[in-house]
């Protein structure tokens, strides 16, 4: 048995699985992770139909002042959501294969930026409050989350396409 093969028989029975999951460059756990970090793009494009469809929920209620703003961006919102959630859905079916590719790579990037822009924006609200307590808004953790999910997606796409980890 060659050395790479007692080190994976020794992660399996070994109770550091999840660390060996999260540090190991084989395939396995490369076509693991991508299965994780493409289901949470789903899970973000889904969250993101959601939030447009309580903005049209909102916009289109009598006494809504701004209703046609809301209704408008919640409309587009609507759409962009959809595309990232068929995005999302394509790369899921890829991941099985071990296959990620671009559209997983573009999808991080959106989610980093998308992080990064609500992460700045909790930065200007939390200045409104007198001091600065980030933990008492309401963006900070699906900013955190963002930007960890496109941070952990761009990781692993970059490792994928060096040299030598085919």
């Amino acid at each position: 048995m060659s050395a790479a093969g007692s080190e994976y028989s020794y992660a399996r029975r070994s109770p550091h699985r999840v660390l060996h999951w999260l540090m190991g460059t084989d395939t396995e756990s490369r076509v693991s992770a991508r299965g994780v970090i493409s289901l949470g793009h789903v899970l973000v494009g889904g969250a993101a139909l959601v939030f447009a469809g309580v903005m049209i929920f909102a916009g289109r209620a009598p006494d809504a002042g701004l209703g046609g703003v809301f209704v408008g961006l919640g409309l587009l919102l609507a759409l962009a959501a959809g595309l990232f959630t068929y995005a999302a859905v394509l790369v899921l079916r890829r991941a099985h294969h071990g296959r990620g590719g671009q559209l997983s790579l573009t999808l991080s990037l959106v989610e980093l930026v998308a992080g990064a822009a609500m992460a700045a924006a909790m930065g200007v609200a939390v200045q409104g409050y007198g001091a600065f307590e980030p933990w008492r808004s309401p963006l900070l953790v699906p900013s955190v989350l963002l930007v960890a999910l496109g941070l952990a997606g761009l990781a692993l796409e970059v490792v994928a396409r060096r040299p030598g980890t085919h």
